[in-house]
Order: structure tokens, then C-alpha cells, then sequence
């Protein structure tokens, strides 16, 4: 268990202190807005309604950290926004200068796995966590735990209170609070509230990289299959493709390739439409496939689990009474019915799992409503907004890391420079 952070400083109800800038949420996007607000010389206090803030951080890559991608690819990132706006917010920090930033600045080490390829922090998540909280302790930020802000008020100052009546006055304000997903780390949407009671244009939040629900029970006996695939999830209105990891569980479906394409039956659901799931259990394509069924003494399922473990196998055939098969003899339009069940599976799946599980939330703060510069509201002067709060994310594999970073370098920046 993760020893609880003891950086937390005391607040006199009746201070009379005016900070320059007020941080709410200390998770990735909002510990990097702080660092980088106090680095300027601006009065920064971060606030967090958790004991034991920056629990994402402790829990990616499972404790592990994977902290940036191993490239950028604006294209990845889901959003209703501008994707033009999306690309030049997330552009605007080249990933080797994130690194560098993270090796120099923040002191942590970053290895690169030698069987996945992904950036790992060494020494995980605790590591990360304890760099970027010593971090903004160096640069003077006044860390302030256990205090929720039940209460968002005026904009010059702006008040923010606590359900003790503890009130925090701040002429600039940065709302870091995440959206929904892992709502016991602390996203409980109140961010996404403010900005909503501030007249913001709010894409309606769903769950996003987050595991499938399955229909079928005897896809229960193929729990902890683990394989590569391709996966293709259709609506009536958005289409995602991606291959990685799959992984049978006793519920469902998870893994990489899931977690990815989610967010369409998240999204279809949402908007009250249908959705379908595919899957291609290898990478070999239909005309191969064609060659293998076509000549030879094998059986089929000979075959089949010469490119796939045998249970899975056995499973296919099972549904599509083909377990007792032989190539020499297999009949034309049961070939292709094979072929289909081995390169356009339909996924049997009831539904996406909700926000305890996901990743990460959809949705959020239209990027239309911020100057992608600064990342100040258009609505509300001396109003941030950064991370998950706003209307974009990416696959896994560190990129809503990078995103978080980014934008809490922007916001953070920009509230330092007007302190100074």
C-alpha cells in the first residue's frame, strides 16, 4: 500500500492570503499546471479532495507507470472538438522535451520495456507521484489535501470554500479535476459541474478505454486467452479499428485492442444506437486463409490451432459445427463461413463497462470554449482548464499522460507569466 502524502499545509479559515493562482485537482495535468504556475513566481496552491492525491499515477500500467507514448499521433485522439485545435494544443510540447523535462527537471528515470516497447517509469507509479509532488514542493506550491471544493464562487478573486467553510481566494483558477473514470482516485465530474454552471459547452461524458461486457457464457471456459487480434467496433455513425492484446475474461473482453475501440459502443449507447463489435483472430487475411482450407490432409481444427490456441479453436468450430471438419472435404459455403468466423467474428457482447472501470472519460470541456494557446476559458477570464477535463483522449499506452501534461504546462504557464 502506497504511504499517503504528509506535504499538506495548514489554511486559517480567516487568512486574508490572495493567491495568485488557485490549482484544483492534483493529478498529472494539474500537479504540471502547478509546477510550472510557482516555477514563474506565481503564489500557487494546489488543491485535492483525496487523503492521498495523484492515485492515477499509482495505478497506470498497473503500478507500473506508463508514462508517455513512444510517439505522438494526434489522429489517435478521440474528440468532437477541433481536431486541428487538438493537434496543435498536443504538438506544442515536443514528446522529447516532455521526456527530458521528466529525466532533468522532475529527476525520475524512464525505461523503455524491452517486450512491449512502452516508456516505464522506474520504481512505478510511487515514483512518479513522489518526483512531481517534491517537484511542486520545491517550486514553493502550497499543497492542500482533503479539501474538497464543495463551492466555486466570483472571478475577481475567485472563492473557492470546503464543506468545513475553509475558503481559498485565488485571482487565477485551474480546474485539473478529471472527469469520471476511476471515481474512487477522486474524479467525481465536480470540475465538469463548474464549468457547466458557467455556462461552458460540455460534450455529455462516457466512459472511454474500458473493457467489453460478454453475451455469450461459454466464452467464460476461454478466461486469461490472451492473443493478438485486430478489432473493429461499428456504430451507425463512427467506425475504430485497432489491433493489440485481447484478453477473455470471466465477464467479457479486455485488453488493448478493446480498451481502444470502447469508446464506439460507449458512444452508441449514449445516443441510443447500435453498435457491433469484430473481430479478426489473426493477422492472416482471407485469401490466406482461403490457401490454408483449401488443399491438404489436415482437419480443419488442425489448422486453426496451428494459429491460435487450441481452446479458442475448439470454441469456433464448436459454434459453427465445423469441429470434426476436414480441409479435403470441407464444402465450399462452409469454408466461407469459416473464413468469416476467423477474419469478421462478431464479437458477442451486451454492453461497454461504466466509468469505475474506464480509463479515462470522453467528453468534457468543448475545446472550442478555451484559447488553445493558454488554455483559459472564452467564457470566464482567469479560467483554466486542463486534462481530462477537456474533450479529447487517446489510446493507452501513456498518451492521456501526455495529453495531462501538456495541457497543464499550458495552463500553468499561462497563469505564471500573468503573475509576473
Amino acid at each position: 500500500m502506497a504511504v499517503p502524502l504528509q506535504w499538506s499545509y495548514p489554511l486559517d479559515m480567516s487568512e486574508s492570503v490572495l493567491y495568485d493562482v488557485a490549482v484544483v485537482g492534483a493529478g498529472p495535468a494539474g500537479l504540471t499546471a502547478a509546477i510550472f504556475a510557482a516555477g514563474q513566481g506565481a503564489r500557487t496552491v494546489l488543491l485535492d479532495r483525496m487523503p492521498d492525491p495523484g492515485q492515477k499515477l499509482l495505478l497506470s500500467g498497473g503500478g507500473r507507470c506508463n508514462i508517455l507514448p513512444t510517439t505522438v499521433d494526434p489522429a489517435s485522439y478521440i474528440t468532437d472538438s477541433s481536431s486541428y485545435t487538438l493537434r496543435n494544443i498536443l504538438l506544442s510540447w515536443p514528446l522529447a522535451d516532455v521526456r527530458a523535462f521528466f529525466e532533468a527537471d522532475i529527476g525520475l528515470k524512464i525505461k523503455t520495456d524491452s517486450a512491449t516497447g512502452k516508456l516505464h517509469v522506474s520504481g512505478g507509479g510511487k515514483a512518479a507521484r513522489s518526483g512531481l509532488f517534491e517537484a511542486a514542493k520545491r517550486a514553493g506550491v502550497k499543497i492542500k489535501q482533503s479539501f474538497h471544493v464543495a463551492r466555486f464562487a466570483g472571478s475577481d478573486p475567485f472563492y473557492l470554500t470546503s464543506p468545513k467553510k475553509e475558503t481559498i481566494r485565488a485571482t487565477r483558477a485551474v480546474l485539473a479535476c478529471g472527469g469520471l473514470s476511476y471515481p474512487q482516485t477522486g474524479s467525481d465530474g465536480s470540475g465538469l459541474n463548474i464549468a457547466r454552471s458557467r455556462e461552458h459547452q460540455i460534450v455529455p461524458p462516457y466512459p472511454a478505454l474500458t473493457t467489453l461486457i460478454g453475451a455469450r457464457s461459454s466464452h467464460r471456459n476461454l478466461a486469461g486467452i490472451s492473443i493478438t487480434v485486430t478489432v473493429t467496433a461499428k456504430s451507425d455513425t463512427e467506425q475504430a479499428s485497432s489491433r493489440g492484446g485481447f484478453l477473455f475474461t470471466h465477464r467479457g473482453y479486455s485488453g488493448p485492442a478493446v480498451l481502444n475501440t470502447s469508446h464506439v459502443v460507449a458512444r452508441a449507447r449514449q445516443h441510443r444506437q447500435q453498435a457491433q463489435v469484430f473481430v479478426s483472430w489473426t493477422d492472416r487475411t482471407e485469401n490466406e486463409w482461403q490457401t490454408l482450407l483449401t488443399r491438404g490432409k489436415k482437419t480443419v481444427r488442425g489448422v486453426l490451432t496451428h494459429e491460435m490456441p487450441d481452446r479458442l479453436a475448439d470454441q469456433l468450430l464448436e459454434e459453427i459445427s465445423l469441429f470434426d471438419a476436414r480441409v479435403a472435404t470441407l464444402e465450399k459455403d462452409r469454408r466461407e463461413q469459416l473464413i468469416r468466423t476467423l477474419t469478421n467474428y462478431p464479437l458477442p457482447i451486451t454492453r461497454n463497462d461504466g466509468f469505475n472501470a474506464a480509463e479515462v472519460t470522453g467528453g468534457g470541456v468543448h475545446l472550442g470554449e478555451i484559447d488553445p494557446k493558454t488554455m483559459q476559458s472564452k467564457r470566464v477570464p482567469n479560467l483554466y482548464f486542463c486534462g481530462e477535463m477537456l474533450d479529447a483522449f487517446g489510446p493507452i499506452g501513456g498518451y492521456n499522460f501526455l495529453w495531462a501534461f501538456v495541457t497543464g504546462k499550458r495552463a500553468g504557464e499561462a497563469v505564471g507569466t500573468d503573475s509576473s
